[in-house]
């Protein structure tokens, strides 16, 4: 019998090693990176978005990072790259200069997609809207969450933090984008891979209905 060489052995374990890795479940989405510790959950189609060394996440035009209790929301960081712009933006003309606005946001174009900027220094820029979707509450048992344009988060002292959709939460509306879909002759509301039922007092969040 051949004696496997060391070199030829640490080789063999690191393979094996890295085959154990691979076949771990992640909780996160699939572009999940070395900043993100395993079992954080994200919210469906966010993007990742580097600022310098600082990392965020980004999510119909909500900006969020790390906190001890989850995805904190945070300002949008100046010189933030996203490769395309919120629903619903305000194009504002300052001059030669074009603008969009999300909120109290204020993006340029640039290659690389839209660049998060300082807000123009002029005076008759108009100040922008409220919310089209201010954040309502929303209660499960004792548990209050806040809802607003499909997503759910929950009050922590040191802010807003971003939670998966909790099944059973009765919502006022739906998100404005939410698609009607069928499945054995019963109507469901889909957003962002939430599913809601219509119910006497609002929509109900229920798992999906169709099998896994």
């Amino acid at each position: 019998m051949k004696i496997l060489s060391a070199s030829i052995r640490t080789l063999l374990l690191a393979l094996a090693g890295t085959a154990v890795v691979a076949s771990t479940p992640l909780r996160a989405d699939s572009r999940v990176d070395v900043g993100v510790a395993l079992g954080i959950p994200l919210p469906h189609g966010y993007l990742d978005v580097r600022v310098g060394r600082e990392h965020y996440y980004t999510h119909r035009g909500v900006f969020y990072r790390r906190g001890p209790h989850g995805l904190m929301v945070v300002r949008a960081p100046r010189g933030a790259i996203i490769r395309a712009l919120p629903p619903h933006c305000a194009r504002i003309h300052v001059g030669n200069v074009v603008y969009y606005r999300y909120a109290d946001v204020y993006y340029q174009a640039v290659p690389q997609g839209y660049a998060v900027v300082d807000a123009p220094a002029v005076v008759h820029v108009p100040p922008p809207p409220p919310p089209a979707v201010e954040y309502q509450s929303v209660w499960v048992g004792d548990a209050e969450f806040l809802f607003k344009d499909g997503q759910f988060f929950r009050k922590t002292p040191e802010g807003l933090v971003w939670m998966e959709a909790p099944l059973g939460a009765i919502t006022p509306a739906l998100p404005s984008d939410a698609t009607s879909v069928w499945y054995q002759d019963n109507e469901y509301f889909e957003c962002d891979n939430v599913y809601f039922r219509k119910t006497p007092e609002g929509y109900k969040v229920v798992p999906s209905p169709f099998p896994r």
